[in-house]
């Protein structure tokens, strides 16, 4: 009895062996700590910063490559990695549309811009020493031109015309497509940031003191001014010329005529770039922090603070009605109200490497990490992208076209749809 028993109890385990395990749904916690590690910024940090997921893909990189910075141009992102290969992605659904490997390992890509000229659309490789030129469709090369200058920042864009500043002090307009210079400005000393275009000038400062503004069809210059040394990105309105110097002081410049309308006066030298935002001038003070400047100052001849906060890194755009301080030595993202400078949330990086916000008011968000994941986020205002929540796993790119191949977020040329 006992022996039959036992029989009958390994019999019963036997065929409960080999019925197949039923899968288990996951659990909404167990979904989202898998979204946490799968994910460049997961749902803790996307949920704080007010953002969406729409979609992630992973680029086929060549061995011991890391992806390094990322550009959103019209429909299309480009991310470059540290051997030269430069991707085009879909904004649409994250499909990878062509890979390019033209780009040197060894050369510093300072901008990627996209226009159709001609009646082709075309991208443009800012490299610190030449412009490489390629299709926008496949990423096949099209030209490598010598820009003859240094290049230490971007170019600004004045389609056909990259327009460039040198360590030099020249302010040169490079003809994108044939390739040589039509004009050339100077201004005294090197010059360090990317000249600002506004209506039809051009401005540019150098690290000697002067401050330039050019007609932007034909490089001559309408006026100039002597401040202290600049060494970071101008900004530029309608109303004013913005420039931060070594001498402490933040100058509010006259577009017409170079005149000084405003000195904001600080108790440290100024070397970082400065970012405009409305009526919401931006700078970090090393004496302050992150100072908050109205553009309009009602007349004080010394200009108004409207706020400063203890937010060390680099402005990089706007989420909603706040800004984003992308810090790369600790690691972490911080939110401020652009009104109070009232702190919003602070965001662990993470695998992050670079944070792009597109142009426009869109506010989507690229995020790159240094592994090739490529991650988009959209504010939650923004109307949800079809595709949903989309991780797309590593896969060949194809040469085919985009099919919602728009125009670039760049300007575009004269005469051009």
């Amino acid at each position: 009895m006992k022996n039959l028993f036992i029989a009958a109890l390994a019999a019963a385990a036997s065929a409960a062996l080999a019925r197949p395990v039923e899968a288990q749904t996951p659990t909404a916690q167990e979904m989202r700590e898998r979204l946490e590690s799968t994910l460049v910024l997961g749902p803790s940090a996307i949920e704080s910063m007010g953002v969406r997921h729409v979609w992630q893909q992973r680029l086929v990189m060549t061995e011991g490559a890391t992806a390094v910075r990322g550009w959103m141009r019209g429909d299309s992102a480009f991310v470059l990695d540290s051997r030269g290969g430069l991707s085009r992605i879909s904004l649409q659904d994250g499909a990878v549309i062509w890979r390019s490997e033209v780009i040197g390992p060894q050369d510093e890509v300072l901008g990627i811009h996209r226009a159709r000229l001609d009646g082709r659309d075309r991208v443009f490789a800012v490299i610190d020493s030449e412009f490489v030129q390629l299709d926008g469709t496949t990423g096949a090369l099209i030209s490598r031109k010598p820009s003859k200058e240094y290049l230490s920042a971007d170019c600004a864009v004045a389609w056909p015309y990259l327009i460039f500043a040198s360590a030099s002090g020249r302010v040169v307009w490079f003809h994108s497509l044939l390739g040589v210079i039509h004009h050339q400005g100077f201004v005294n000393g090197a010059i360090r940031g990317t000249p600002q275009v506004v209506g039809n000038e051009i401005v540019a400062a150098g690290t000697s003191g002067e401050v330039a503004g050019f007609i932007k069809d034909d490089a001559r210059m309408i006026w100039r001014r002597d401040i202290g040394p600049v060494f970071g990105r101008l900004a530029e309105d309608t109303d004013g010329v913005y420039a931060a110097s070594t001498d402490q002081s933040v100058y509010c410049l006259d577009r017409q005529s170079g005149a000084t309308r405003w000195k904001y006066f600080t108790e440290s030298a100024i070397t970082s770039d400065l970012t405009l935002f409305g009526d919401a001038l931006l700078v970090q003070v090393p004496s302050e922090g992150l100072v908050c400047l109205a553009t309009d100052s009602k007349g004080s001849p010394d200009g108004v603070r409207r706020w400063a906060a203890q937010a060390p890194g680099t402005v990089v755009g706007t989420i909603g009605s706040n800004i984003m301080v992308v810090d790369n030595t600790t690691q972490t993202i911080r939110l401020l109200e652009l009104s109070r400078g009232g702190l919003v949330a602070t965001v662990p990086m993470r695998n992050a490497r670079d944070l792009t916000i597109g142009a426009g008011d869109d506010g989507h968000l690229l995020v790159v990490a240094s592994d090739g994941r490529v991650q988009l986020l959209e504010p939650l205002g923004a109307k949800p992208k079809p595709s949903g929540l989309k991780i797309i796993p590593a896969s060949k790119p194809t040469a085919e076209p985009s099919e919602t191949d728009g125009e670039s977020s760049d300007a575009p040329a004269a005469g051009e749809p």
